[in-house]
């Protein structure tokens, strides 16, 4: 059987350290943690997703995430 598991997420918003917690049946993606803290963070979040033709630098995720001043993300599992 499955069990929920929690994890804290650390990170630093503008260089001030912050935390989230998050669960889940795996640990949670880079993509998936970003995503959750930019809906933390961001008063009205907007959907942006990149054309599969056009060849980016950076994902949408990672460029609104430097944007936002997001850095130094960490996912520890608690138990």
């Amino acid at each position: 059987m499955h069990d929920l598991k929690r994890y804290s997420i650390s990170y630093r918003l503008n260089g001030e350290p912050d935390a989230l917690i998050m669960e889940g049946f795996d640990a949670p993606t880079l993509d998936q943690v970003r995503l959750q803290l930019l809906i933390k963070h961001v008063p009205e979040p907007q959907v942006v997703e990149d054309a599969p033709w056009e060849e980016h630098l950076q994902s949408s995720l990672e460029s609104r995430s430097a944007e936002l001043g997001l850095s130094d993300i960490e996912v520890e599992r608690i138990d």
